[in-house]
């Protein structure tokens, strides 16, 4: 897959692409990747545009948390069959770009856009002033078509990155993962800890991740570790937390423990994915009770994966 980010020196030629700021890339963004690759069969080269940095940081001021990183959102896209991925440069200038300026320049210039897919609600340029029908409203002047999606609807509400947002901030992680067709994830870098797992005999892999990803609420959940250079799965269990049992004023850390993985993973890549919050954190009286826990946190995570299975092996074809 070609890959472009923050830059504007690159042309594409007879594209369809699709629009939007493609953070969860759920169900409905889903359904616009799907027409786009419709018209890739059809011999044209197929785009998804998005930007470098999400408009939300930019207007606000203050940094919107994630639920894709972009690392993690340029492996799906690959995944999905996409020919190119574009993060175009987010700037004032991109902010106060008039929406006429934008399908000239951009999506005729740049991109020779053959086929444009976006969903109903889509808006683009200076505050939002550019919609669907003035899409339509341009097309034979510059020679494409526009494929329109309706929105997508669950629990009485349209799909959104809202919605899953807030799925995820309250630990609703088997609703994320229906809502994103895929387990959640936070993909990581293995680093040395307080070697707090040792403690009790079960050594966790403390990740290190990008600060812009959103994380779940601090709690244990039932997880499975992916072992990029290995293509390899381990059932674990996650505490995302500040682990108060072993003192007070610690950083928060997200850390793995994988019972049936035997091994040095520091420095290495790994991907956690979540299925199930299983309960919150909490401070015990002791090592011994805190390791007691952990033992029944490990019986209910393998209890949960042996209970849903199937559901596993269809997420992890679309990892």
């Amino acid at each position: 897959m070609e890959f472009y980010t923050g830059t504007t020196d690159f042309r594409l030629h007879n594209t369809a692409v699709a629009l939007g700021k493609f953070d969860g890339l759920h169900k409905g963004h889903q359904l616009l990747f799907s027409k786009l690759r419709e018209y890739g069969r059809k011999g044209l080269k197929t785009v998804v545009f998005t930007f470098d940095f999400h408009p939300a940081s930019l207007l606000s001021g203050k940094q919107q948390k994630l639920i894709y990183t972009s690392e993690e959102r340029r492996k799906i896209v690959e995944d999905l069959g996409i020919d190119v991925l574009v993060e175009f440069p987010f700037t004032n200038e991109t902010a106060h770009m008039q929406p006429y300026d934008f399908i000239k320049n951009v999506l005729a210039g740049l991109f020779d856009a053959r086929v444009i897919v976006v969903g109903d609600d889509f808006h683009f340029g200076y505050k939002r002033m550019g919609d669907v029908q003035m899409l339509l409203d341009h097309a034979d002047e510059f020679g494409y078509t526009v494929e329109h999606c309706k929105k997508l609807g669950a629990c009485g509400r349209d799909i959104s990155a809202t919605m899953i947002r807030e799925f995820i901030s309250c630990g609703e992680i088997m609703s994320v993962n229906l809502l994103l067709q895929r387990p959640f994830g936070i993909t990581g870098t293995v680093v040395s800890g307080k070697q707090n797992g040792r403690k009790v005999g079960m050594p966790t892999a403390n990740i290190s991740f990008d600060p812009v990803k959103l994380v779940p609420p601090d709690g244990v959940y039932a997880t499975r570790m992916y072992i990029p250079d290995e293509d390899i799965y381990y059932d674990a269990v996650t505490n995302i937390g500040t682990n108060p049992t072993v003192g007070e004023g610690n950083a928060r850390t997200v850390e793995t423990f994988a019972p049936g993985f035997s091994g040095d993973l520091y420095g290495r890549k790994i991907i956690v994915y979540f299925f199930r919050h299983l309960r919150k954190e909490q401070k015990f009286d002791s090592l011994e009770d805190l390791r007691v826990q952990v033992d029944q946190d490990i019986e209910n995570s393998r209890a949960f994966f042996a209970a849903h299975a199937d559901l596993f092996t269809d997420y992890q074809n679309r990892k």
